[in-house]
């Protein structure tokens, strides 16, 4: 029986908690997070403001706690169950692609305002030794990116002098301008489209890598001119496409 009023006290608990997060979610996305008070964020939870204080010391710590629940529950989990499925790394990496933009594309206002908001508390600490733990959220979520790429460089379908660091910067950096152009030709509606769009940002990203890959596996691997003419045509055609793209992109803006 005490067992039983426990258990029950704790989902009580657990429930006022997702309520009070549900509530500043939804607030911080459409009114912002400076103009929404934490006075508001109870009077839609159902509880008082000394109650939002209980469970979380401030509107800042509230705001950490929505952005670990996204990266943990959504860019992590999904993240994962790419890496635990059986395919080749430029499917990994297309999937990984898809479920980043399509993640963000889902909470585009909140995540958008939220990271902003952080992005501007966090610029303070300037120091690269310095945690925080938006820093360490994307540490850890970026961390299945880097291991796609070792794992590809191990199957011999990426050159092994690839740089992982700046492949992660083109490739989210990409991503997410790429998401913003393409939610604003499309009323900000993601659409079945978006999918075809991603490809298309992703693509000459592996034209890049398989490149470096076919270079070092070749029987040929001296500085033939043969096999340096070869490398240069891929380059230029990767060239090529990204200048399309971003051609494209600036027309449709405009």
């Amino acid at each position: 029986m005490a067992g039983t009023a426990k258990t029950s006290t704790r989902e009580r608990l657990e429930r006022r908690e997702q309520d009070i997060l549900r509530a500043a979610t939804e607030l911080f996305a459409s009114a912002g997070f400076h103009s929404t008070s934490t006075r508001r964020i109870a009077a839609q939870a159902g509880v008082s403001e000394g109650t939002v204080f209980h469970y979380f010391g401030s509107k800042h710590e509230l705001m950490l706690a929505i952005l670990d629940r996204f990266y943990t529950q959504t860019l992590c989990k999904g993240a994962e169950a790419i890496l635990d499925a059986e395919m080749d790394t430029r499917q990994r990496l297309q999937d990984l692609a898809i479920h980043h933009v399509r993640s963000l594309a889902a909470d585009q206002a909140l995540m958008m305002r939220l990271l902003q908001v952080y992005i501007g508390i966090d610029i303070e600490q300037l120091d690269p030794a310095a945690q925080s733990p938006v820093r360490t959220l994307n540490r850890r979520y970026v961390a299945y990116l880097d291991r796609m790429l070792r794992e590809g460089i191990e199957r011999g379908e990426i050159g092994a002098g690839t740089d992982l660091i700046a492949f992660r910067d083109l490739f989210f950096g990409g991503l997410e301008y790429g998401m913003r152009t393409y939610l604003y030709r499309h009323k900000g509606s993601a659409g079945s489209g978006l999918a075809a769009h991603v490809k298309a940002l992703v693509d000459p990203l592996w034209v890049s890598l398989s490149t470096g890959a076919s270079c070092a596996g070749s029987p040929a691997a001296g500085d033939s001119p043969g096999r340096l003419d070869a490398v240069a045509t891929r380059l230029e055609a990767a060239a090529q496409q990204l200048e399309q793209m971003v051609t494209v992109s600036r027309r449709d803006v405009d």
